[in-house]
């Protein structure tokens, strides 16, 4: 399953769970499965492969290497060639973007590519659509609530005439310089809205 599909622990009670994927989601879903399950097994890809190690504060919850196979059986086996028998295997693999609210106009005025929302001025507005269409909460590898709070606060701020966004040239030139630091640093487009190295590009 996937963890689109998640929404309370309870079902896993008693159960050994596999949790692909150690990142938002991941971690936040481990958790709470730890609490009613047997075993939650949480799969880092970054890990090395040796890795098998229980978080702390935890009796039931393991971090571990990548999985090398599933068996038909459920047997899950690990890069470091262990194996557990799991109930359930979920993926927290992450999400794709997607507006299917948006009509044939707006999608005109921003596109997806590779998970990267563009153009966006500081990750929230699309200069030709400014100040009318904004995005709230797209980056991360922040501290999601506070950084959501305040991009809603300077929504508000722009809507109510409080603050002034610039221009639409000056925004689509701070859009393209972001480009082109990304470029730079090598990074897949799909990071775009990581700012796990970058929080100065929400500045405002």
């Amino acid at each position: 399953m996937h963890s689109h599909s998640y929404r309370v622990p309870d079902p896993f009670a008693h159960q050994v769970v596999v949790i692909i994927g150690a990142k938002n989601s991941g971690g936040d879903i481990s958790r709470e499965i730890a609490s009613v399950a047997r075993e939650v097994h949480m799969v880092n890809r970054s890990s090395p492969a040796a890795t098998c190690e229980r978080l702390p504060s935890y009796h039931n919850l393991w971090l571990r290497s990548m999985v090398d196979r599933a068996e038909e059986d459920g047997s899950v086996v690990f890069r470091d060639g262990t194996s557990i028998k799991a109930d359930v295997i979920m993926h927290c693999t992450g999400y794709k973007y997607s507006f299917p609210f948006l009509d044939d106009d707006d999608c005109s005025i921003i596109s997806i590519d590779d998970n990267r929302i563009h153009p966006l001025y500081k990750h929230v507005f699309p200069p030709q659509a400014a100040p009318h269409l904004s995005f709230i909460g797209l980056p991360f590898k922040v501290v999601p609530f506070p950084l959501f709070q305040l991009q809603s606060n300077w929504v508000a701020g722009v809507l109510s005439g409080r603050l002034q966004l610039p221009s639409e040239k000056e925004m689509m030139e701070d859009v393209r310089a972001l480009y082109s630091e990304i470029e730079a640093i090598g990074w897949p487009r799909r990071y775009t809205h990581c700012l796990k190295y970058n929080q100065n590009c929400v500045s405002v």
